[in-house]
Parts: C-alpha cells; structure tokens; sequence
C-alpha cells in the first residue's frame, strides 16, 4: 500500500513547473555578465616560481606601521579575500589602516609534486616575509592564515617566531583528535597508502 495518493495529472504539473523554473534559471545564468573579482588594485612586488607577492593599494598611507601578510591556501584562490568592491576583506583591512600583502600561490600542477611542505613554509613563506621586511625596514611582521595557509602559517610562526610580531589563524584546522572534528571522521579509514598508489 502506497502512504501517499500519486495522481498522475499532479506529477505532470509539478514536472511541468519545475522545467520551467529550470529554463528561467538557466535563463537568467545566460543574462548574468562576469562578476569582476580581485578588484582592489594591487602590485606584484616579488615572484618565484608560480608565487606571486602582491602588496595591496589603499587611498591613504597606512596607520598601522606593522604589515600583514595574508597566506592563502594552495588549493583555493585568494580572491575570495577580495570578492568585490563591496564585499572585500582585504579593502576592509585597508580601511583599517593595514598595510597589505598577500601570497598567491598560483595553479599547482604536475611540475610541482616534488615540491614539500618545507619549501613552501621555509622558501616561498620566508623569502616573501623576508621581502616585506627589507621594504619596510622592520624584524617582524603580521600574518593572518587562512585554511591550509593557516597550517602554514601556524609552522613557520614556531620555526621563525623572531620574524612574526602577530599571528592570527582564520578557518585553520588545527587539533584533528577532536571528537567533533568533522576532518578527523572523514580521513578515519582512508588508506594513505592506497590513496598515493592511486593518485600519485
């Protein structure tokens, strides 16, 4: 016995209905333009390899003497630091007074599998803290991380904390023994192993 009355000439209104909410959706896909991002003028001021340092523009001079680098993730793109004009944290941080930099890391591909954790915490990281310090004349800097650039950031603060005046974390797993750690269910029964055989 079915729980629920199907009347045949209801499920052809209702798939009626819902094809046309598709095409008006599709419809207004097709109608929207692209929607700039990364709008807040900025400036590579130090490149390797893929890496690119920006150094963000603000209307006035900065208040704040220390700057702050941004280290984004690799796997993200940083612009969604910088969605739109209305909706950007790094034009926030300008507001504010902040002089900003951010690392961008660029599109990893298959050149950069070699590539460990060490050079990206201990050769892109440093070398563009050390960048921003010889700009600005200073021993120490601020860093926010953010997601995977957060776990970078966490690791380079303690092996150079001479060089980070601040330090703040957005986003950043840190603890994975947590019981509420939803990271820490999902890779509970991945074979690491399997995974690198199979992946690379």
């Amino acid at each position: 016995m079915i729980p629920f009355q199907m009347r045949p000439d209801e499920i052809l209104n209702e798939a009626r209905s819902f094809n046309e909410k598709l095409a008006q959706g599709v419809g207004n896909l097709m109608e929207v333009g692209d929607i700039p991002t990364g709008v807040t003028p900025k400036e590579p001021v130090y490149k390797e390899d893929k890496m690119v340092l920006y150094h963000y523009k603000g209307e006035g001079k900065p208040s704040n003497k220390t700057p702050l680098l941004i280290v984004y993730a690799l796997v993200n793109r940083p612009y969604m630091t910088d969605l739109q004009e209305n909706r950007s944290t790094i034009q926030g941080l300008l507001d504010a007074g902040q002089d900003v930099y951010l690392i961008d890391w660029g599109y990893p591909d298959a050149a950069d599998r070699y590539l460990t954790m060490d050079d990206y915490i201990n050769g892109y990281l440093d070398r563009s803290v050390d960048v921003i310090c010889a700009r600005h004349g200073i021993d120490k800097l601020n860093i926010l991380g953010i997601c995977q650039g957060g776990a970078f950031s966490l690791c380079y603060a303690s092996m150079h904390p001479e060089k980070v005046r601040n330090l703040v974390t957005m986003v950043t797993p840190v603890d994975f023994k947590t019981p509420d750690n939803m990271l820490s269910h999902w890779v509970q029964n991945v074979d690491i192993d399997l995974l690198v055989d199979t992946q690379g």
